[in-house]
C-alpha cells in the first residue's frame, strides 16, 4: 500500500482543525491566511453569477463576514472549501435576485430615455448598429421596438431564454456606457 499525501494547492490553504480553532477564536493572522488563500476563488464564484466587478468585489466581502459569523456553526464532516463555495453561490444568488428588481427599474429608465431622445425606430436601429454585435442588435430590435418577451424572442431567433437575457443585458449595458 502506497503512503500518499494529499497535496494541497500552491494557492490552497490546508485546513486542519487548529486552523478552525484560530478561526473560531477571531485569530487575525488565521483569517489573514484564509483571506488570501480564498479570494480569488470567491471573487470567481461571484463573478460568474453577476459579471460585474463592483457587484463580485461587494459579495466578496459579504462572504467573508459570513464566514467569520458562521465558522462556530461550522461541522468538520465537510470540506471547507466546499463549505466557503456553498456560502459564495448562496451569497452571490441573494445578491442577484436583490438587486434584479432595482436594474431592471434602470433598465426601463434607459430604455425610455432612448425613446424619448430619439423620436423614430430608424434612429434606434441606426443606434443598435453602431454599439451592438448582430444578436444584441436582434434581441434589442424585438424587444424595444417591437416590444416581444423573451420568451417570444427565444423562439424567434432559436437560442435558449437565458442566453437572449444575457444578450440583451450585455446590449443595455453597451448601450448605457454610451449613452
Amino acid at each position: 500500500m502506497y503512503n500518499v499525501k494529499r497535496k494541497v494547492p500552491k494557492n490552497m490553504l490546508e485546513i486542519t482543525k487548529d486552523f478552525i480553532d484560530k478561526l473560531k477564536n477571531k485569530d487575525e493572522d488565521a483569517f489573514a491566511k484564509l483571506y488570501n488563500s480564498y479570494v480569488k476563488l470567491i471573487y470567481h464564484i461571484a463573478y460568474s453569477y453577476t459579471y460585474n466587478k463592483e457587484d463580485s468585489e461587494d459579495i466578496v466581502s459579504e462572504v467573508f463576514m459570513k464566514i467569520l459569523a458562521s465558522i462556530a456553526n461550522y461541522q468538520e464532516q465537510g470540506k471547507f472549501k466546499e463549505w466557503v463555495c456553498m456560502i459564495t453561490r448562496n451569497a452571490a444568488c441573494n445578491y442577484v435576485t436583490r438587486n434584479k428588481a432595482k436594474d431592471v427599474v434602470n433598465d426601463e429608465e434607459l430604455i425610455q430615455t432612448i425613446k424619448s431622445s430619439n423620436n423614430s425606430s430608424k434612429d434606434l436601429i441606426i443606434l443598435f448598429e453602431e454599439v451592438l454585435d448582430m444578436d444584441e442588435r436582434s434581441i434589442m430590435t424585438l424587444r424595444i421596438i417591437y416590444n416581444y418577451k423573451f420568451k417570444e424572442i427565444a423562439q424567434i431567433l432559436n437560442m435558449t431564454i437565458g442566453k437572449v437575457q444575457g444578450l440583451y443585458y450585455d446590449g443595455l449595458e453597451k448601450i448605457r456606457k454610451v449613452y
